[in-house]
């Protein structure tokens, strides 16, 4: 593992390089919430970070160079499939913006690897603030509080600043689960305000009614309680976990009961409760389609092309698997699936192994598998958070293989 440069204490306007990069990633990632516009505030803020990372900062890994390989030919594949089409700058725009969710990866890849335990927290806090804000917005949205829900709802859906309430409600699994982390391991700061902001999230979260997402979350959270639980090496801290896991539950319930006793809320949700909507099934619905195109992506190498799925079915395919070979190709879509499997692996060997973020690698890996099975219901491909996750992952195996290293290096023999 080398690293692009030192930290130098480069002076910016009096600021040292290493407190201005700190402040621009700090910057991305509470942003992160305002995605109604494009490009976000978030993005642009990534191309100034990457330009502030050029010269130092970043930890290069070899243990990296797999995720590189794969996503390179994912978007090789993208390239190549909307070459067959006409120009189209739609799709034209799908290709440049899969380029940029790639290079994100790539990027807190590297960054986490170099003074991990300070750059998670980093991001935890920030995405914790952006989380809380996004999550009071998309309540304020969907009560209609000051008169805003036509800018802050859709379809009755709290949505926050996102386009989309699946997207909204995801993109609130990881922080929160980081703060539910915090708790159960008693290191969660400013206690009484955690809490509070952790409920807001939680019923924002809820009153998105994403199917998707709430099974996502009570996976996801299960995972890693179960993952804290077990690879905690004391008993005292086990204890916590579980008396804290049924305080937590309780909580969630009582909330659940008061926001199901207002008549607006409850009727969405015995509507959005049904698993298979009537735009779902048949032959035409959304998993008729996914199985009608099958047949024909096997006949075409380079897939359909960017959004034509779309244009062939009226629909869009809702799965991530299906569009991986429909808009990037037998290559994208096969570089894809193994970049999907790898991840999973090596995901889970950086849970296991005994390193000071350890409990950093669970609380990444359980909402990044919730988001890769979720891909089977809905088309995850462009959104930032599973990028970032992803990156993070494959960051913090690169960090871990490191550790190990060294540790056994000092081992005398």
């Amino acid at each position: 593992m080398t690293t692009v440069g030192t930290i130098a204490p480069t002076r910016f306007m009096g600021i040292t390089l290493d407190k201005l990069q700190t402040a621009i990633i700090w910057l991305m990632f509470v942003t992160s919430f305002f995605v109604i516009v494009e490009p976000a505030p978030s993005d642009l803020l990534f191309v100034v970070a990457l330009f502030c990372f050029l010269s130092s900062g970043l930890t290069i890994s070899s243990a990296i160079a797999p995720l590189i390989c794969f996503l390179v030919l994912y978007n090789l594949g993208a390239f190549l499939s909307y070459m067959q089409i006409p120009d189209d700058g739609k799709a034209r725009m799908f290709v440049v913006t899969s380029t940029y969710m790639a290079a994100s990866a790539i990027f807190f890849a590297f960054y986490i690897g170099q003074d991990t335990l300070r750059r998670f927290d980093l991001i935890k806090r920030a995405l914790t603030i952006a989380a809380v804000i996004v999550s009071i917005l998309g309540i304020i949205g969907y009560f209609n509080l000051g008169g805003l829900s036509n800018q802050l709802t859709t379809f009755n859906r709290a949505i926050g600043t996102f386009k989309d309430p699946n997207v909204f409600s995801t993109y609130l699994i990881f922080p929160a689960l980081m703060m539910v982390q915090g708790f159960l391991l008693g290191t969660q700061r400013h206690k009484f305000f955690s809490i509070i902001g952790l409920l807001i999230i939680f019923a924002s979260l809820f009153l998105a009614f994403s199917r998707g997402a709430w099974i996502s979350f009570i996976f996801s959270t299960a995972m890693m309680i179960g993952f804290t639980f077990v690879l905690t090496p004391s008993n005292k801290m086990r204890s916590r976990i579980i008396l804290f896991t049924i305080f937590g539950v309780v909580s969630i319930a009582v909330m659940l009961v008061l926001l199901l006793s207002i008549e607006q809320v409850r009727n969405l949700f015995l509507d959005r409760f049904t698993l298979v909507k009537n735009y779902d099934a048949g032959e035409t619905g959304r998993f008729g389609n996914q199985l009608n195109s099958i047949p024909m992506l096997l006949e075409r190498p380079l897939g359909f092309g960017p959004f034509q799925f779309t244009y062939i079915f009226n629909l869009d395919p809702h799965n991530v698997y299906i569009n991986a070979f429909s808009s990037y190709g037998w290559l994208g879509g096969i570089s894809y699936i193994v970049m999907i499997i790898s991840t999973i692996i090596i995901g889970f060997k950086s849970v296991i192994t005994r390193t000071p973020w350890q409990n950093a690698a669970i609380v990444v890996f359980c909402p990044l598998v919730s988001t890769i099975f979720q891909g089977i219901q809905i088309d995850t491909d462009h959104w930032r958070h599973f990028y970032w996750l992803l990156g993070l992952t494959w960051g913090l195996y690169a960090a871990s293989l490191s550790y190990v290293s060294r540790a056994n290096a000092r081992i005398p023999t």
